[in-house]
């Protein structure tokens, strides 16, 4: 299915921390968490730029973030963007440009990151502007290591993370962006595209290897599925053409555990309110997959996914509380487009009243995909080790504990004392009870302090 705004009992792996002291757990540790995907801040620098080069960093309703390139000055990562913002008309009387941070919203069954605070500066037309963010202002998702708070039936995730932050002063390296699960920056006028920088200070990071990539030639998804303003070329392409979602190979090294897919945006967003924002383009929704029936979550942007832990889609887990772990995959789905990438605008696209040569054009393009397999080996010191489980449409939305991590002490938390915490005082703190699911599950290695995932075992 379409989903482009969809946008969205332990294995112990005790031998891979061998040697390493056993601190008391935070009372704050969550007993389980959703994953993460590998944010760039954690890829960029690692890897050569063109492995990444055109890779969607981030989408949602601000637009969309394509990589660049990265460089190192004075110790902070500096990633290079090509953004493709939104425009909101202000009752002011005039335009409002809104785009993405470097995080990405964790919406319906879609993974989110995080990204560190940063600093933002910003080029229109070649020329720099970021003069234009001052009293620029914030929506965005503040990061933390906790567990949802509503099923994955809802598109916001974490409901009291919502973070409004207004007037924004530029900086010498730029405006101050904080940590964040994705988010929005806004600012007065129209300008389209941008570019921008991102400088990251110095991070607790993995170390991440480029190991090898495949490139796949794909076409236009056609099937069922939510695709906007698009309903009626889709009803088109089925009436003419049947289904089209085909599976690809996974050819990844033995040694690789996480999966990067790069692939050309579509070219036309069909799913704003208005038409403000509709020759403007989307990402894609990818799958992993193990057959050609079972789907993973959706896989829109906003980073690497583990390769090995992977959780099942929630349109296929029906009257469950938590998504089921899939055995593992060897194939994926190309991006879910309704229109290739490349292909002129039509009005027919709207009414549903294509010609058959315009038809035929949509179902004959083709287009690129590549799939960057990575080896990610995640630090054994500064992180904290939590279970990992997605919470399903049934889920019992709940505030988790462990929701407010901020000036914690990073440490390296083992799963076999989770529920034989020592306490100081005569009364144990309680910790939360793990649900109970009905196989073994992999184990998150988090950064405590933004709550970035940089690494799992399993």
């Amino acid at each position: 299915m379409v989903k482009v705004m969809r946008t969205v009992a332990a294995i112990i792996c005790v031998t891979v921390l061998v040697g390493l002291a056993l601190p008391p757990v935070a009372a704050r540790t969550p007993s389980w968490v959703e994953p993460r995907a590998l944010n760039i801040v954690d890829i960029a620098g690692q890897v050569p730029d063109s492995v990444l080069d055109g890779n969607i960093l981030v989408y949602g309703s601000g637009g969309i973030m394509q990589f660049m390139s990265s460089r190192q000055e004075g110790g902070d990562l500096i990633i290079r963007t090509r953004v493709y913002p939104r425009r909101v008309w202000d009752p002011s009387g005039q335009w409002v440009t809104t785009m993405p941070l470097l995080g990405q919203r964790p919406i319906f069954d879609h993974p989110g990151s995080v990204a560190p605070e940063s600093w933002l500066r910003l080029w229109y037309g070649g020329s720099e502007v970021t003069h234009l963010l001052t009293g620029a202002w914030l929506s965005y998702s503040a990061p933390c290591l906790c567990g949802p708070e509503v099923n994955s039936g809802a598109a916001e995730r974490h409901p009291s993370r919502a973070r409004f932050l207004s007037g924004l002063t530029v900086e010498a390296k730029g405006v101050p962006i904080p940590a964040n699960l994705g988010g929005e920056c806004n600012f007065f006028g129209d300008y389209y595209p941008l570019e921008a920088e991102f400088r990251v200070g110095p991070q607790v990071s993995p170390r991440v290897t480029y190991l090898s990539e495949q490139r796949d030639t794909f076409q236009s998804y056609i099937g069922i599925g939510g695709v906007g303003a698009f309903q009626g070329l889709m009803d088109q392409m089925m009436s003419r053409y049947g289904w089209r979602h085909p599976r690809l190979a996974l050819w990844a090294p033995a040694e690789a555990n996480y999966v990067l897919f790069t692939y050309p945006p579509m070219p036309y967003d069909p799913n704003q309110a208005t038409q403000d924002n509709l020759i403007r383009p989307v990402a894609g929704t990818v799958r992993l997959a193990l057959d050609n029936g079972m789907l993973s979550q959706d896989l829109v942007a906003g980073g690497a996914y583990p390769l090995r832990a992977v959780w099942q889609d929630a349109d296929q887990v029906l009257g469950s509380s938590h998504l089921s772990l899939m055995p593992p995959v060897d194939r994926y789905t190309p991006p879910e487009y309704v229109l290739p990438a490349g292909i002129g605008y039509d009005p027919c696209y709207l009414e549903g009243d294509c010609s058959d040569g315009v038809l035929q054009t949509i179902y004959d393009a083709t287009m690129t995909m590549r799939v960057v397999y990575l080896k990610v080996e995640p630090p054994t010191e500064g992180v904290q080790f939590v279970l990992l489980g997605v919470a399903d449409d049934s889920w019992s939305g709940q505030r988790l504990s462990g929701c407010d991590m901020a000036g914690s002490q990073p440490s390296v938390l083992l799963p076999l004392i989770i529920s034989h915490v020592p306490s100081a005082t005569p009364s144990p703190t309680p910790v939360p009870t793990p649900p109970v699911y009905p196989t073994d599950r992999p184990a998150g290695l988090f950064e405590p302090v933004t709550g970035r995932m940089v690494g799992y075992l399993w």
